[in-house]
Parts: structure tokens; C-alpha cells; sequence
């Protein structure tokens, strides 16, 4: 009865199969693959996108609505759930954020990317405009673009 080595392969055959031992077995065919997988690239890299500067920006609309006196509970009940209500539902909106403060209500809209933010500020002034229970002690709202630009990458040099 033969024994097997530790340099011998066991008697079962599926070491044999696969896509590596079927390249082992086929040089020819794996060096085919890797120089048209190189050429499909050579062709592919103009049109990659490159950007030193990514632009990064971040507008958001915000609504400020001072409530002078008033308590976070009559904050969000007069002021943040009616603006919130509002400007909900207006096209390129993704996200509405609120916060009610003590004498203050602040509400921040969130655009869709694409979305014009010019546009939506536009839209957000309407929307808030149009409100008409807003309670009397509160001031007129504030309607506001924030708009941010990250840095990117920064660059020292030293010398």
C-alpha cells in the first residue's frame, strides 16, 4: 500500500479545478486575459474624472423665527411644527431638521443634490410667507442661505 507524502497532493481531484489551476494549466490564455484587461484600461483612462480641488459645498436654508417670552413647548407647538408643516412638502427638499429654544424656533431644509439652493431658498421664503398662525408675540421669520465650502486639502511647505 503506497503512503502519501506531504509533497504528494491528495487523491481527490477538485485541487485540479478552478479558475487558477485551469490558468496554470493555460498560460497562454492568462496572459491573453491580462494584456486586454490592460489595453480595456489604457483606453478607459481619459475619461476617468480627475480633480485636483473637489468641490465639496453644503446649502442648507434656514429659518429663524425669534418668539420672544416663550418656553421650547410653545416654541414648537406656534412656531417649529407649522414651518416644518410648510416646507415639507416643496420640491428638492431631503431633509427638515428643527430646534425649539427658549424665545426661539430654528428650522433648517436640507436640498436634494442637484437641487438648485437659490431656487429653494426662494422656494422655503414663499412657503414660510404664506403661514398665517404664526402666534402674535412672534417676530417675523428670518429666512437664510448657509452656505459652506470645506477645504479640501491643505498644503504647507517649508522651506
Amino acid at each position: 500500500m503506497p503512503t502519501e507524502s506531504a509533497d504528494t497532493p491528495p487523491h481527490d481531484a477538485s485541487w485540479t479545478q478552478g479558475p487558477i489551476a485551469w490558468m496554470a494549466r493555460n498560460p497562454v490564455a492568462a496572459n491573453l486575459m491580462m494584456f486586454i484587461l490592460l489595453f480595456g484600461g489604457m483606453i478607459m483612462l481619459p475619461s476617468i474624472k480627475q480633480e485636483v480641488f473637489p468641490e465639496f459645498s453644503l446649502d442648507l436654508s434656514i429659518v429663524t423665527v425669534p418668539y420672544p417670552g416663550a418656553s421650547p413647548e410653545e416654541v414648537e407647538q406656534g412656531i417649529v411644527l407649522v414651518v416644518e408643516e410648510a416646507v415639507r412638502g416643496l420640491d428638492g427638499v431631503k431633509r427638515v431638521t428643527s430646534t425649539a429654544y427658549e424665545g426661539m424656533g430654528s428650522i433648517i431644509v436640507e436640498p436634494l443634490m442637484g437641487t438648485d439652493p437659490d431656487r429653494l431658498l426662494a422656494d422655503v421664503k414663499t412657503a414660510v410667507d404664506r403661514i398665517q398662525s404664526f402666534p402674535e408675540e412672534a417676530e417675523n421669520p428670518r429666512v437664510s442661505l448657509f452656505a459652506t465650502r470645506h477645504q479640501v486639502i491643505s498644503l504647507v511647505l517649508y522651506g
